[in-house]
């Protein structure tokens, strides 16, 4: 559920823009972006366990 996040920021970025609202879209874009920052943080710094 968490990884579906930052796309249905994205599409109600989307749907604000249609509807004009310029605020709300700019709004919605930084919740991604802050999303995708912290997802990609987990990532860079989680270990990975790779078997050889």
């Amino acid at each position: 559920m968490i990884m579906f996040l930052p796309f249905l920021t994205a599409a109600i970025a989307i749907w604000f823009g249609l509807r004009g609202s310029r605020a709300g879209t700019i709004v919605m874009w930084a919740v991604t972006f802050v999303i995708y920052l912290a997802w990609l943080k987990y990532h860079i710094t989680d270990q990975l366990a790779i078997s050889l």
